[in-house]
């Protein structure tokens, strides 16, 4: 599985969680919702660090706690470098 496809599968499972609409954490983090829904729907290969964080910090979410999940310790992770 794609780094990106991941990095979208456990935000939407922890906006899901949390109760946040779209519209309302796009609000939030002050992020539009163009950018929020191409890493939703994996159309960025690429997801800026900064976005990430920012979202990160708006679903209340260190980035230690995001990125402990085992999901991403898979063998089968792939990251394109295209």
């Amino acid at each position: 599985m794609q780094l990106n496809e991941l990095i979208s599968e456990k935000l939407e499972k922890i906006r899901k969680e949390k109760k946040i609409g779209v519209y309302t954490l796009c609000n939030k983090a002050a992020i539009s919702y163009e950018t929020y829904r191409s890493i939703r729907k994996n159309r960025n290969k690429d997801i800026y660090v900064r976005t990430l964080l920012i979202l990160l910090r708006t679903l209340e979410v260190t980035p230690l706690e995001f990125f402990s999940d085992p999901m991403f310790t898979s063998e089968d992770l792939d990251i394109d470098f295209k």
